[in-house]
């Protein structure tokens, strides 16, 4: 493997090793699976399984990022075959419905653009249910990154992501457009890329069309078009990243 080559996959790694670990990185401990705590008590039991939800939401949603679909298949099985969380309020089962329904979709589904509109959908029945039970939970933000080159333009693009899924999640609008607008940061230029005429000529289209979607994410002013935004967003990223697994997607 050239130098240059060795450089990108190196960068892909650290971005998605981070993507992966972001729901870990709330101070949350998330159980190994929701029957570890039938003993707990109702309230820590429900925060439990809540965030066991959520940890295998964002599974579902990294693997889609990396282009992975059968791990994006695996987890979101998973998640569609999770009990309920105890105790939850009647405004909230309607959601919780919802974000079960969406993953068995994204269980049975064979297209990542289809997982990718799936786990979309899961984000944004977190932040319904949250606005339905009068709770808006704190999620901190992504610090920008300092760093320049490919490796900045690649965290720059994940920090956008995430604040976008954090505006679904939220939900908020302010942190939604925030994303938006950082997804819109300069594209990589012809030296950043690979020595390869077709990869290159790919990443170029699939650059142009996450900036296109940043555009659109802007102007989306309801749940549902930034559903159809968000998830065509990381199906973009994950179809980018699948197209060498050796120089940009990390190893599967």
């Amino acid at each position: 493997m050239s130098p240059a080559l060795v450089v990108v996959h190196c960068v892909t790694l650290v971005v998605f090793v981070a993507t992966a670990g972001s729901h870990a990185q709330s101070g949350q401990t998330v159980p190994s699976s929701p029957e570890a705590r039938q003993t707990a008590g109702t309230d820590e039991d429900r925060a439990a399984r809540m965030r066991y939800h959520f940890a295998l939401v964002m599974d579902v949603h990294d693997a889609v990022v990396r282009g992975d679909l059968e791990v994006a298949q695996k987890h979101a099985r998973a998640l569609a075959d999770a009990p309920d969380p105890p105790g939850l309020p009647a405004a909230a089962g309607p959601y919780v419905f919802a974000m079960h329904r969406a993953a068995g979709r994204a269980a049975s589904e064979d297209d990542l653009d289809e997982v990718g509109a799936a786990a979309a959908a899961m984000l944004a029945a977190c932040g319904d249910c949250h606005r339905a039970v009068g709770t808006m939970p704190v999620i901190p933000g992504p610090a920008a990154s300092a760093v320049g080159g490919k490796v900045g333009h690649m965290l720059e693009h994940k920090r956008a992501v995430d604040l976008m899924a954090q505006g679904l999640v939220a939900p908020s609008t302010s942190t939604w457009r925030q994303g938006a607008t950082a997804l819109q940061a300069a594209p990589l230029r012809g030296r950043d890329l690979p020595r390869d005429p077709k990869l290159t000529r790919e990443i170029r289209e699939f650059e142009e069309r996450v900036h296109e979607l940043a555009e659109r994410g802007k102007a989306a002013a309801d749940t549902r078009s930034r559903i159809y935004v968000y998830g065509e967003v990381i199906e973009s990223c994950g179809a980018c990243h699948s197209l060498h697994a050796n120089v940009w997607g990390p190893d599967r």
